[in-house]
């Protein structure tokens, strides 16, 4: 298996039709021990139901644009599995202000969300 032994985060699962999931899916298949997040009660459930397919799975919340739940986040991954070996980062997110006008002329600042930044919390990097 390409992936034994491997620990990876999942951010983005929103659905069995997520991208995410489809990954989430593969690194599993190929040996990877997985942390899987959720966004707030809405989407916990189905992260819940889908994480059943996958062996011995993290699952932890995480709103991308909040900084204590990605230092949290980070702190519950170095706890749990000392580190990480991969991130797939599969969420969709734009400032409200971007969503207004033509994709092309979204503003660098648009593409600045604090989930876009390297996995560095106050705790130190994973």
């Amino acid at each position: 298996m390409l992936l034994e032994g491997k620990r990876g985060l999942i951010v983005g699962i929103a659905n069995k039709r997520s991208l995410a999931w489809g990954i989430a899916q593969s690194a599993a298949r190929e040996g990877a021990r997985l942390v899987v997040t959720h966004q707030g009660e809405r989407l916990e459930k189905n992260v819940r139901t889908l994480a059943e397919e996958l062996s011995d799975p993290v699952i932890l919340p995480c709103d991308v644009t909040s900084d204590d739940d990605m230092d949290a986040v980070a702190s519950a991954i170095r706890d749990q599995l000392g580190g990480l070996d991969f991130v797939v980062h599969a969420v969709a997110f734009a400032m409200r202000e971007e969503l207004e006008g033509d994709f092309v002329d979204t503003s660098r600042e648009g593409y600045a969300c604090r989930s876009c930044r390297p996995w560095k919390t106050a705790a130190g990097a994973l």
